[in-house]
């Protein structure tokens, strides 16, 4: 079974910095799971990797347009082809994001099936009404989805509803995959996407946006944090330090989310994370992912 490592943290936890000093250790490569990576020009507001912080090439990045569908299924062919090319090549294999159910679909065997959509089915409902009953059918999906982009939520609801997306009954993993969470404390996590926000919008977000609106892209179909929220300062519908403070509020949330995520629906090893000390962090983390590949890190004792 080939061996993947996983490394994985809320929103501004260091996973991309950490992520790229361990696989340059390890002669590795990185696949990106985080799907606001993978859109070309959110650049900025997503905290996408910079071309000068690659230590080590990366992969599935930059390939869709902003506004593009792409579908987990698609995400587990290319992400799982990905891997079968980098074993080949004798490449330790480093899958590094945030999106939650991204990750589960590679290590998992989840299972897609082909539902026909009933496009009489959700008449009745108005998009909030839509979008009300999408999230009470999985509240971790809530800044994943504009309540406007209705054939988007209905393609969700059959996705949850339909189980097509499955995880067989044997909790067997697809992959050897160890999985390390990377989890700063809470107090010091949201201080950091407070000050964060800040950081990219000196950096040039406003910018990104504008050019974003001037191509001609509804920013309401953004599904990414912020962009939205600039896009009316940009409109004139919210003072500059509403919208910061807004995007801070939304962030910490799905920060939340996040860290619930990965300590109730996956099979991880948390790493604790001192922003002023990396290295103890990056330490540990590579002492587990060196007796991983040495096989003492096993299903049973993972």
């Amino acid at each position: 079974m080939i061996k993947v490592i996983g490394i994985v943290g809320a929103t501004g936890s260091g996973k991309t910095y950490l992520s790229n000093i361990l696989a340059k250790k390890f002669n590795g490569e990185i696949i990106n799971t985080d799907a606001s990576s993978f859109r070309k020009g959110l650049d900025i507001g997503t905290a996408k990797v910079k071309q000068k912080e690659m230590f080590v090439k990366h992969h599935l990045i930059d390939f869709l347009n902003p506004i593009e569908d792409y579908s987990i299924n698609n995400f587990q062919k290319d992400c799982r082809g990905k891997i079968e090319a980098l074993n080949k090549q004798n490449k330790t294999i480093f899958l590094v994001g945030g999106s939650m159910l991204y990750l589960n679909s590679v290590i998992y065997d989840y299972q897609f099936s082909k539902v026909k959509r009933d496009k009489k089915k959700y008449l009745e409902y108005s998009n909030e009404e839509l979008y009300e009953y999408l999230l009470e059918l999985d509240p971790s999906l809530k800044d994943k989805y504009h309540p406007n982009n209705r054939r988007r939520i209905e393609r969700a609801i059959d996705l949850i509803e339909d189980s097509s997306l499955k995880k067989k009954q044997t909790e067997n993993k697809f992959y050897d995959a160890l999985i390390i969470f990377l989890n700063p404390e809470r107090k010091e996590l949201y201080e950091r996407i407070n000050n964060r926000v800040d950081e990219m919008i000196n950096e040039g977000w406003i910018e990104e946006v504008k050019a974003l609106k001037e191509e001609g892209i509804d920013l309401n179909l953004i599904k990414e944090i912020g962009y939205k929220e600039l896009g009316d300062y940009l409109a004139g519908k919210l003072s500059l330090d509403d919208a910061k403070t807004k995007i801070s509020q939304k962030t910490r949330n799905y920060a939340k989310r996040q860290i619930t995520w990965y300590r109730n629906k996956l099979d991880c090893i948390e790493v604790k994370v001192d922003y002023n000390n990396l290295n103890e962090a990056l330490e540990e983390a590579e002492e587990l992912i060196r007796s991983f590949l040495d096989g003492k890190i096993t299903e049973e004792n993972s």
